[in-house]
């Protein structure tokens, strides 16, 4: 089954549907900006524009036939209107949204890792009442360097190692990364810290992955 994927970037959308692909699943990209810039002043400055426009590809998309949507973009996903554009399709709608909770449910101290300050809202926004503690930190500098093109090298040039650093001395209970250009950075997270890593990128594979099996012909009375 083809899977839509929603993101910010041409980066991030064609990470997502690469790791569909790697999946098992045919992928089909569908950026909302033609970069991190572009993004970011849409969401800051042209919610509204944003969330209208959203809401006009998932329709688009549900007419399409489409089955099964993956919003690979934590910031995206806190400002448009979710509910409003499940309400509008019958699609599925896959979003960093159900892996927060998740993360709420498993962990009760996190440091949050960000792109930008669209996702910290939208993170606090859904585990505020869950009974999750977050210390977030929003890394903007840190989603270009990664667009740039060497993830590893954007890594150790920013200040992620020493925040991982600093985290296992503060006794969290586990590292968050939510922003899905991130997930280009998850082996060297992993090698720099000790405490347990929750990717919402490749969780947001994952689900989207057993979205589209249930949804799949031959499956759904299964």
């Amino acid at each position: 089954m083809e899977i839509a994927v929603v993101a910010g970037t041409p980066f991030d959308t064609e990470v997502g549907a690469n790791l569909l692909r790697n999946a098992g699943h045919a992928a089909v990209p569908y950026p909302m900006a033609g970069s991190p810039d572009e993004q970011d002043a849409l969401q800051y400055e042209r919610p509204g524009t944003l969330r209208a426009a959203f809401l006009d590809l998932v329709r688009d998309l549900d007419a399409r036939g489409h089955r099964v949507v993956m919003l690979f973009c934590n910031s995206l996903s806190a400002v448009v209107d979710l509910d409003a554009a499940s309400a509008e399709a019958s699609l599925t709608l896959v979003s960093p949204a159900a892996v927060y909770r998740e993360v709420a449910a498993a962990h009760r101290r996190a440091l949050v890792l960000t792109g930008n300050g669209s996702a910290v809202a939208g993170y606090e926004r859904v585990t505020g009442l869950l009974g999750h503690r977050a210390l977030s930190v929003s890394d903007p500098a840190l989603v270009r360097a990664v667009e740039a093109g060497d993830a590893a090298a954007a890594f150790h040039g920013s200040s992620l190692p020493e925040t991982l650093r600093l985290a296992g001395r503060a006794r969290l209970d586990a590292v968050v990364l939510a922003c899905t250009h991130f997930t280009a950075v998850l082996p060297q997270v992993l090698a720099a810290c000790r405490l347990p890593v929750v990717d919402v990128g490749s969780r947001l594979v994952e689900l989207a992955v057993e979205a589209a099996d249930a949804a799949a012909p031959g499956r759904r009375a299964a």
